[in-house]
């Protein structure tokens, strides 16, 4: 636990040390749907949604050893990828905090950075409509993600990268986005719903599908030449030991695709994948499962008929957010992707929905 506090406290040093870099320039704080207005339009604008977590660190002890931070966090790295990413397709590109806290007045982070973003609040300081927020709060989520996507739609752009608060894009991501949407047609694609670019890594390793066996069988047949070459090398050595000498090639090919297959198992997908990481051209486009909206792109063509469709269902403890959007791409025979490696990270350690913690483990 201690070196994930350690870790938050160094992430949030340097997110505040970048915004103060930074010119300040005061935002007007809009409430609601009507105070919007912006006639620009844009090749991608992100929409961050977020809330107090300063409820959920009920005792004052708490308080002090968990300095969040995460909006800060967030809208720092947002904002410098923003300042230097060039990609062709987003060069117009918008930021907009929404803010669905019940007390915006007491949000003291998120006034903070209106001096640097547009911030856009659900709730309105003398608001007395919140009978709701008490209630179900998985209806709740689900409403203040229709707001903050529908508010997003007010900035008009092909597309809407939803995050939540929690995320800290890499600093590649965009331009990583642009090549994956670039690559497998979706520009002019209009049969997808939408692009997760983050999916807990917990559940990225390797299942019982095709997949796994395509991809450990690849990195076998790899190890198996590897390993069969070098042996060819090394053969002319005059000390090599007989048996080495004697033993065909296919034997040595066979000890180094079992040995490298075994060693991805133990490893893990995660880890072993991971090298994708540093080459933009080497992410994946794989078929998203329905779980976590983290960190979600959109097509505008979509936005309309999705929030129509949310606030038709209703949410609770086993048909989340989600699932919920998940639901409407099987309706609508829509298709669904995830960029792999992820090219988000959640850091999120307490939740501001299910008030508790999540295992420290996750965050190392």
């Amino acid at each position: 636990m201690t070196a994930v506090v350690q870790a938050n406290d160094k992430r949030l040093n340097d997110a505040k040390l970048y915004l103060q870099s930074l010119p300040m320039v005061k935002h007007s704080t809009a409430t609601g749907e009507g105070g919007l207005v912006d006639l620009k339009r844009y090749d991608l604008v992100i929409v961050v949604i977020t809330m107090s977590r300063e409820r959920t660190l009920a005792d004052e002890d708490r308080k002090r050893t968990f300095n969040l931070g995460y909006l800060t966090q967030t809208v720092a790295r947002l904002l410098m990828i923003l300042h230097t990413d060039d990609s062709a397709a987003f060069q117009r590109k918008k930021l907009v905090v929404c803010s669905v806290d019940p007390q915006p007045e007491r949000f003291t982070e998120a006034l903070e950075m209106s001096n640097y973003v547009e911030v856009v609040s659900l709730y309105q300081n003398t608001s007395t409509n919140r009978q709701h927020v008490a209630g179900n709060m998985f209806e709740k989520e689900k409403d203040d993600y229709v707001y903050c996507l529908k508010t997003a739609s007010r900035f008009e752009s092909p597309y809407y990268l939803v995050v939540e608060d929690d995320v800290l894009l890499d600093k590649r991501a965009i331009e990583t986005v642009h090549f994956v949407l670039s690559y497998f047609d979706l520009f002019s694609a209009v049969d997808w719903l939408f692009v997760k670019l983050y999916y807990p890594e917990k559940w990225l390793g390797y299942s019982r599908s095709c997949m796994t066996v395509a991809e450990v069988g690849g990195y076998s047949v790899l190890g198996g030449c590897l390993c069969a070459g070098v042996v060819l090398l090394i053969r002319r050595h005059r000390k090599l030991l007989l048996s080495c000498r004697t033993l065909p090639v296919w034997f040595w090919f066979t000890v180094g695709a079992v040995f490298i297959a075994l060693l991805c198992v133990s490893i893990g997908r995660q880890y072993v994948e991971s090298w994708r990481d540093y080459f933009v051209s080497t992410h994946q486009l794989v078929e998203a499962p329905g779980c976590c909206t983290q960190a979600v792109l959109y097509p505008a063509h979509i936005v309309s008929d999705l929030s129509s469709h949310l606030r038709r269902v209703h949410s609770d403890y086993d048909f989340s957010v989600d699932i919920a959007i998940d639901g409407f791409a099987h309706v609508r025979g829509l298709r669904r992707y995830l960029v792999q490696p992820n090219v988000a990270k959640h850091i999120g350690l307490i939740s501001n929905l299910r008030r508790n913690s999540k295992s420290a483990q996750h965050f190392l």
